[in-house]
């Protein structure tokens, strides 16, 4: 296995293997960021199979000084951004579950409490595509991801401040919302 470095040396000089383990070793990080930004379930695999060339044919201008895997998170982000920008998408799409956030999980197996878990799901689940990018993106990389504030910062291009703003007010918005519509007494 190659180290993070010897990847990198590797794709600069060309080399069509290391392309390969770029491939196998990122694509799964690359179709994750698709996926929670791009809806057309139809271009997901073409956007990732495009990102990675993308990476492949750039890679002369990560900096090594920056971890890789923030580098490619931000190739990835810039490129669905630009996607995105082009066909002004009308988002409603389901995310991975979020409740956990939130602390909607039940532990019990009764099925009207599971139903309405599955109602208020899908409620947040819309509440979240219906977000401005910027929120979405954060609540998905520090919440889903488990990204840090400090990537998440390099992977947007913004100052680590503003990161925390837009996820405090993405949690705002979200519990305000929820409440709203009589989902939670108190949270």
């Amino acid at each position: 296995m190659l180290s993070e470095k010897e990847l990198v040396e590797k794709l600069k000089s060309g080399d069509k293997r290391a392309f390969e383990t770029l491939f196998i070793e990122y694509k799964d990080i690359v179709y994750t960021i698709v996926c929670r930004m791009i809806y057309n379930k139809n271009q997901i695999e073409d956007i990732t199979s495009d990102i990675l060339l993308k990476i492949y044919k750039n890679i002369r201008q990560f900096d090594e000084r920056a971890k890789l895997s923030t580098w490619i998170y931000r190739v990835a982000y810039n490129h669905c951004v630009d996607y995105i920008t082009k066909l002004k998408r009308n988002p409603l799409e389901a995310y991975k579950p979020l409740d956990a956030m939130f602390s909607l999980s039940s532990s019990s197996p009764n099925p009207e409490e599971a139903s309405l878990k599955s109602e208020k799901d899908k409620v947040l689940y819309a509440l979240v595509d219906s977000m401005p990018e910027r929120y979405r993106m954060v609540i998905n990389f520090y919440y889903l991801e488990e990204t840090s504030y400090k990537d998440i910062s390099e992977i947007m291009g913004i100052p680590i401040g503003t990161v925390k703003t837009y996820l405090f007010r993405a949690k705002v918005y979200l519990k305000k919302k929820m409440q709203e519509m009589g989902f939670y007494e108190r949270m």
